[in-house]
């Protein structure tokens, strides 16, 4: 399930911004947000593809998980919220709730940030 139907959407509200989907095949972890924003679960994923918009994951298609989430990518240890798109069997398309910083994207997709010599 790519991100297109994600991008397609979010393309209509910003035009001047590009949503260009990278494969990743990395780890992930989601934490549910539960009752007054509480953070008790944790469970593990695999991050299929990523963009600036949003992602594929790979999850346990008997998991209940609530629409809204946090996303941790291993090995950045900062918390991208989510909210679930679609899902079909144990893939899930979130778009995040803020596009992801250009340097940010690079840091995940393990790319120099631009500016930066060798």
């Amino acid at each position: 399930m790519p991100l297109e139907q994600v991008h397609e959407q979010l393309h209509l509200r910003h035009p001047k911004r590009s949503f260009v989907q990278y494969r990743l095949d990395r780890p992930g972890f989601i934490t549910p947000i539960g009752h007054h924003l509480s953070t008790a679960m944790r469970y593990t994923c695999l991050i299929r593809s990523i963009s600036s918009a949003g992602a594929v994951l790979s999850i346990n298609r008997t998991l209940t998980l609530p629409e809204n989430f946090y996303l941790e990518i291993d090995g950045v240890h900062d918390e991208i919220p989510c909210t679930e798109f679609k899902r079909d069997g144990d893939e899930m398309a979130v778009h995040f709730n803020m596009f992801l910083d250009t340097d940010f994207l690079n840091l995940v997709l393990g790319r120099r940030p631009a500016g930066q010599d060798a």
